[in-house]
């Protein structure tokens, strides 16, 4: 994990935010205290190594609001957050199951689902 944030890590000369890091997360409870377990994580390794390392945005997954209020409350507090901002919402829909089982990337498996728009928002909203 060390490596991965290192390397989203702002490097010298960089504007701000051209680099970082995206966090997926759950509309649920177990994501919020994994993300308190991970900023707390950041904050180790920017003052070990005396670097910076951006959050550029969550990413809900697998959303369904059918699945009731603990969904819907935990997606309203990750917007809430505000900084970083909530960048996209992945729908919980079939074919995201589907590709991971055939062992293939969901833009490859089904290029025109929901799902595969929402990851080319993610990649046009972060890439500036």
């Amino acid at each position: 994990m060390d490596t991965a944030l290192f390397y989203g890590r702002t490097r010298d000369g960089e504007e701000k935010e051209s680099s970082g890091i995206v966090i997926p997360v759950l509309a649920e409870d177990s994501s919020a205290d994994a993300d308190d377990m991970l900023y707390e994580q950041i904050q180790d390794l920017s003052e070990d190594m005396d670097i910076e390392i951006a959050k550029l945005g969550f990413v809900v997954n697998m959303y369904d609001s059918r699945k009731g209020y603990i969904a819907t409350s935990s997606l309203d507090s990750w917007k809430q957050i505000g900084d970083p901002p909530v960048v996209a919402i992945m729908p919980e829909l079939k074919e995201q199951r589907e590709a991971v089982r055939l062992k293939q990337p969901l833009l490859t498996y089904a290029p025109d689902c929901e799902q595969s728009e929402v990851m080319r928002t993610i990649a046009r909203r972060i890439s500036g």
